[in-house]
């Protein structure tokens, strides 16, 4: 029974996911439309925020390892 859940609510992601996207492409090519900005200013936004997620996840993934070394070497007092 839980397997059955796990799917329904999978393919409610799927559905949420496709009309948020549907919504963000509208919203893209409405503000094209009018001028307000630019495929490539898009682009460039684009490239720099996932320059900098990536950077953010980097190092905290570093940072989760080395947390997790230093306390793997740590031996219980008791």
């Amino acid at each position: 029974m839980k397997e059955v859940h796990l799917i329904a609510k999978l393919a409610d992601l799927q559905e949420v996911d496709y009309h948020n996207t549907l919504v963000l492409h509208a919203l893209i090519e409405l503000l094209v439309a009018k001028g307000l900005l630019t495929h490539d200013e898009l682009t460039a936004k684009m490239n720099e925020l996932d320059t900098q997620l990536t950077f953010q996840l980097d190092t905290y993934s570093k940072l989760t390892e080395r947390i997790a070394s230093r306390q793997a070497g740590i031996k219980p007092i008791l």
